[in-house]
């Protein structure tokens, strides 16, 4: 059960950071594919968006949460070990999810919307607050449909830009009205503005579906009722990712453009379409994804982490002709999602960075604040300032949902409660703090660790560098640990351990400046100086997996294995009753397997004897119960899981004889041998076994909420409690069932 991964690892891989990027492609095809077929997301529940059961988490990572009503060994005290009784689970967050965008209404200063599109992808929402963004529930009529930009006209009506075209409402979201773009099938709008002065003319910026649209500026000067192709005329598409319009002459427009995998540029029109001017000359040639205009100076901002393409934040005051930059050298990233002024003080500007969240300056540009209040946590991909209030600032950011300030940027906090949709890939609990739990979670080019000290009850997030994060882990001794996968140039990829202080430590292992080790699998051996990690090499280091032993607790570390190109270690056990030496890993790839060590790591060779040729993520676990014993869980093919075990530390295998839905983790019962659960790509995200494998039954009520499983975790002190991370949050209930139902926010 260590060393988890999540279930998809190809698309750990994936470079797209463009929130702009078209569905119906992503790098991970197949795998997804194979997902969606085995596990549909529940459907929203029918009614208004006071209540939505996929959201009955219970807090979010600023603690607000009501007070759990039965304590877990409560409900369990009388269930047998092992046993036949039903479990009981319950959702613990934290909540979040990808917020592109966020915006609140001019005429209703507490109605605000906030849109997710998680990944840049598909599978998003359009969420609805009426408490100033202290609470959310889902916009049914928008239930899964990505969410990339949203504008408000001057009399309160709402436009929203989704991966379906434009879609807007004028009762403060209680109906809506999609507006057919008259443009064909690809209609994914990535910006949206609408005339100060006239409401009923609304620009929408339209991705390029990868170069096969090339419609990507349209206009309506009638509400959205029917719209004009106004694109410059460029030799190829390009997708168009902001525009803003003068405050008082509405045919002054300007287009932002970027590339998908690069590329930017910067159009101007001063006929309302008519024609254009192409202003970029003087800017980077990297995408530019950001614009403000208040009819005198003109920002944009743009750059993207893959490929370091950074562009940072420049100004005009001669619509483009010139440019001048406003960042300087302080900026530790530039890469600029969206620019806000402080519409009472022109000389205070906000930036959002993807990866340094918001930084400041109230002198015009001279000098900047940067990942001001907190906020360097956040992969920022919104700003606004609230209409009639510059000291309420809205930020919406990847992962982490909503945050929210009320002093003008000097301190933010989450305000994400009803967003659920944060997609963890690891979970642990700490055997020396028997409530102390932590997640991680990343998107394509962000992410982080969640702790929480009182079981799920409150979440805080922790201070890492927001990067990928692929697996955290508590050490014997109850310290914690978590493997970062890049990008490198927001902080070097590897192990980080956090310290007594609460600050945390890069200890490698480091080949490089550049992103040269994808590491996803941690183990440990007896105490915290003994480190295993797995996964393998990327870039100009190659693409061999890899396993490296470190045993003085990460300050130096061995490449213990190298092997085929292509593979990737995804899971390292300590064979129990081994006292440490004999070890067993493995590896995803073209067909997947295993390894074996009988030198504590030091040696590795291939354990593949009797594993089908088609044995891919697979999971590990051995339990003291049954010394010797180890399992495996596996794909063996893209529609069946399946369970080996292996009484020889690995030098050979034997199907259990099980064979179901395609298999994400395994965890053994650590006093029960033949006991095991398994998380499953399926309806029943959660299965149990008592007779070591041979047939499992349903372990999964009240995990109707839940998204695909990722990872099992067991608790090591205190109660006995099973925890689940899954693409919406984590979950636990008592590890051996429970006969009456846990409450969740009051219900039951």
């Amino acid at each position: 059960m260590p060393g988890r991964v999540r279930l998809q690892p190809p698309a750990t891989r994936c470079p797209m950071t463009q929130r702009s990027l078209i569905l119906t492609l992503t790098c991970c095809a197949a795998a997804a594919t194979a997902l969606a077929a085995g596990a549909a997301t529940p459907a929203l529940p029918p009614g208004a968006a006071g209540f939505d059961a996929r959201h009955a988490e219970r807090g979010d990572h600023a603690g607000r949460r009501p007070l759990r009503s039965v304590r877990l060994d409560d409900a369990a005290s009388t269930a047998p070990r092992g046993g036949g009784v039903p479990a009981a689970w319950s959702a613990l967050g934290p909540y979040g999810g990808d917020v592109t965008s966020v915006a609140a209404s001019p005429t209703q200063p507490d109605l605000v919307f906030a849109g997710t599109a998680p990944g840049g992808a598909g599978g998003g929402t359009l969420y609805r607050s009426t408490d100033g963004a202290a609470h959310w529930s889902a916009v049914p009529a928008l239930a899964f449909r990505s969410v990339f930009d949203i504008a408000f006209a001057t009399t309160g009506t709402v436009f929203v830009g989704t991966d379906g075209g434009v879609f807007s409402s004028s009762d403060g979201g209680n109906s809506w009205t999609q507006h057919d773009l008259g443009i064909g099938p690809n209609q994914l709008t990535a910006a949206i503005a609408v005339d100060p002065g006239n409401p009923s003319t609304i620009w929408a910026g339209v991705d390029d579906a990868f170069g096969t649209q090339a419609a990507n500026i349209v206009r309506s000067t009638d509400g959205g009722a029917t719209w004009s192709n106004v694109t410059p005329a460029r030799p190829t598409p390009m997708s168009a990712t902001a525009i803003a319009i003068h405050p008082v002459d509405p045919q002054i427009v300007i287009a932002t453009f970027g590339g998908w995998m690069g590329g930017g540029e910067v159009w101007v029109t001063t006929n309302g379409g008519s024609s254009w001017t192409n202003r970029s000359t003087g800017l980077p040639a990297n995408p530019i994804r950001a614009v403000h205009y208040d009819g005198i100076r003109l920002l944009v901002g743009g750059g993207q982490m893959f490929g370091s393409q950074f562009v940072g934040l420049y100004a005009s005051t001669d619509l483009g002709q010139t440019w001048t930059a406003l960042h300087d050298a302080g900026w530790p990233l530039r890469v600029v999602t969206d620019i806000a002024v402080d519409p009472t003080d022109p000389q205070t500007i906000l930036a959002a960075i993807d990866g340094g969240g918001i930084n400041r300056t109230t002198d015009g540009g001279a000098t900047w604040e940067t990942g001001i209040g907190g906020s360097t946590i956040l992969s920022a991909q919104s700003v606004r300032y609230a209409p009639g209030n510059p000291d309420v600032i809205l930020v919406g950011a990847s992962s982490l949902g909503v945050y929210r300030s009320a002093d003008g940027g000097d301190a933010f906090a989450a305000s994400t409660i009803g967003i659920a949709e944060l997609p963890l890939m690891a979970v642990d609990t700490s055997p020396a703090e028997p409530d102390h739990v932590a997640v991680a979670f990343q998107g394509n080019n962000n992410g982080g660790i969640l702790t929480s000290a009182d079981g799920g009850a409150t979440w805080t997030a922790e201070p890492v560098p927001p990067t990928r994060y692929s697996n955290v882990r508590y050490a014997p001794d109850g310290t914690l640990f978590a493997l970062s996968s890049g990008p490198s140039s927001v902080a070097p990829e590897g192990l980080y351990r956090r310290n007594g202080d609460g600050s945390w430590t890069s200890l490698g292992p480091d080949q490089g400046t550049l992103f040269e080790s994808d590491l996803s699998a941690i183990r440990f051996g007896s105490t915290a100086s003994t480190i295993y990690l797995g996964g393998a090499d990327f870039g100009v280091a190659g693409s061999e997996r890899t396993v490296w032993r470190s045993t003085d607790g990460g300050a130096t570390w061995t490449k213990t294995h190298e092997g085929t190109a292509g593979d990737k270690v995804v899971d390292i056990e300590i064979v129990a009753g081994s006292g440490g030496q004999r070890l067993v890993a493995t590896y995803d790839g073209p067909e997947g397997g295993a390894l074996r060590s009988a030198d504590g790591g030091v040696d590795w060779s291939g354990a593949v004897t009797g594993l089908p040729g088609f044995a891919r993520f697979g999971r590990l676990c051995s339990s003291p119960a049954a010394p010797g014993m180890t399992y495996m869980s596996m794909w063996d093919s893209w529609g069946t899981g399946a369970v080996y075990r292996s009484t020889d530390d690995g030098a050979s295998w034997t199907s259990t004889g099980w064979s179901g839905g395609n298999l994400s983790d395994i965890a053994c019962h650590p006093q029960e041998a033949g006991v095991l659960y398994a998380a499953q790509q399926s309806a029943t995200a959660v299965i149990r076994s008592t007779d070591g494998g041979a047939s499992f039954t349903a372990f999964a009520a009240g995990l109707d909420a839940a998204g695909s499983p990722t990872e099992l975790a067991l608790s090591r002190a205190g109660e006995a409690r099973l925890y689940l991370s899954t693409t919406r949050g984590s979950f636990v209930t008592p590890r051996d069932g429970a006969a009456d139902a846990i409450f969740a926010d009051g219900f039951d």
